[in-house]
């Protein structure tokens, strides 16, 4: 198996594009061994959201944990904690739970990302990372993260679907974040 991937990934020489196909390698592999298909969420959610405008140094990932450390550990990779990495491959797998923080809506929201005819990759939705983003400059004061909400909302808008605003509304009440939300949708 680690030697069939590292030949699919030793053409690609953009990062963005090797770790999205590394991801659809590893959501297979794991959906093989019977288990539904991890979420990509967080900083790669976003890379891969604005086509590596925004750069990130790891792949959080929900997913089984359980087949996806038998996967990850057979292609090689070293495992600390809740932790996995590949020198090699260089890249770095953050394992964050089985399932979105964010409940049962959240994961019906998820996108399936196709990367070729034969890998797909899923994502959390423009809307929940958006509510991710807002909370981070609310709760963590981390400024970038509200321009890279406004980012995702022009994403959604630039694939012509629009922004499910009810359903950011009822997130960001229940999160108390309402005024960030408020400017975003102001704008």
């Amino acid at each position: 198996m680690k030697k069939r991937i590292m030949e699919a990934l030793s053409t690609i020489s953009d990062p963005v594009k090797k770790r999205a196909l590394f991801i659809a390698i590893l959501s297979k592999c794991i959906v093989s061994r019977g288990a539904e298909m991890p979420i990509v969420v967080g900083g790669e959610a976003l890379e891969i959201y604005t086509q590596g405008n925004y750069t990130t140094g790891d792949i959080d990932i929900k997913s089984s944990y359980e087949q996806m450390e038998a996967t990850l550990l057979e292609m090689g990779f070293r495992k600390r904690g809740r932790a996995f990495y590949s020198e090699e491959l260089d890249i770095y797998i953050d394992w964050l739970g089985a399932t979105l923080d964010e409940g049962a809506e959240a994961e019906r929201r998820t996108v399936l990302v196709e990367i070729d005819e034969d890998h797909f990759i899923r994502l959390i939705s423009v809307e929940d990372l958006i509510m991710d983003r807002l909370n981070a400059a609310k709760w963590w004061k981390d400024s970038d993260s509200r321009m890279w909400a406004r980012v995702l909302a022009k994403v959604k808008q630039e694939t012509g679907e629009p922004l499910d605003v009810k359903y950011l509304q009822q997130r960001a009440e229940a999160e108390e974040v309402e005024d960030e939300l408020k400017e975003l949708l102001s704008l």
